[in-house]
């Protein structure tokens, strides 16, 4: 069995983020990391590996050669093999044109199953694992909470819906999207990081898949960034004094009516 996983690389969650004076472009910290939800991708694929025999975890992404290092994260997991898509004349900000790029490299690729996250943390989309399930005119279920290969040739999945819980039964080549709950993503060994840090990891031209390239180049972007806007700022907190529990209420009562005007 051939699992392909997409993973993102996005700026870590502590990472300084300040908005330039264009209001059109960002100023990021140097701290990047594997998007949350596509280690939890990695991390099944490498649990359906020690179940089965004969399976190959490979893992891409797209971007600049600084994605390579969530790639080497992915093999120090226990990936074997990475690939990076360049993403340098590409509109990496348009959900559809990774799709497209993505499930082009994954017909060039081959595979039986694609894993990746639900959505990446930095733009929050959610579109481009059902879009490019699309491109390849294969099933997928998103979001899965549950997951167990059946004879080799299908999937039973589990996920949430409004109310409760959906089980699907999905024959396979389908494309899967992960979340938290799925399972516990394993910390690399430092065997894993020393094979990690020796990998070689190849680079692969858009121009070279079977895809439309004015489809997918930078300036054929569907998305427009108007405005970066920093969230309002929260008011400063107000301690309610008191010298007793009971007073303390009572300040807070007159509080909630008097300033707050909510009661």
């Amino acid at each position: 069995m051939n699992i392909l996983i997409f993973i993102k690389q996005v700026a870590d969650t502590e990472a300084r983020i300040i908005i330039k004076g264009d209001h059109k472009s960002l100023e990021i910290e140097n701290k990047y990391n594997m998007n949350f939800f596509d280690e939890f991708a990695v991390e099944e694929a490498m649990r359906i590996k020690e179940k089965n025999k004969d399976v190959q975890i490979t893992v891409c992404t797209i971007g600049s050669q600084k994605a390579v290092e969530a790639l080497r994260t992915a093999i120090a997991m226990g990936a074997d093999r990475a690939f990076l898509l360049d993403g340098s004349k590409a509109a990496t900000n348009d959900p559809l044109a990774i799709s497209r790029i993505l499930s082009a490299f994954a017909k060039k690729e081959g595979f039986d199953m694609i894993l990746c996250g639900r959505q990446a943390i930095d733009d929050e989309s959610a579109n481009v694992g059902a879009m490019a399930a699309e491109f390849l005119g294969i099933p997928h279920v998103s979001a899965i909470l549950k997951m167990e290969v059946v004879d080799g040739n299908a999937v039973k999945v589990e996920n949430e819906i409004e109310g409760g819980r959906g089980i699907f039964e999905v024959k396979l080549p389908a494309l899967f999207t992960t979340q938290k709950g799925l399972n516990e993503p394993r910390v690399p060994l430092i065997t894993g990081v020393m094979k990690a840090m020796k990998a070689s990891i190849p680079v692969v031209d858009p121009a070279t898949l079977d895809i439309p390239q004015e489809a997918v180049a930078a300036e054929a972007s569907k998305v427009t960034i108007l405005s970066y806007e920093s969230p309002q700022e929260r008011p400063p907190v107000k301690i309610i004094e008191g010298e007793t529990p009971e007073e303390k209420v009572k300040n807070l009562v007159k509080a909630l009516k008097e300033d707050a005007k909510v009661l």
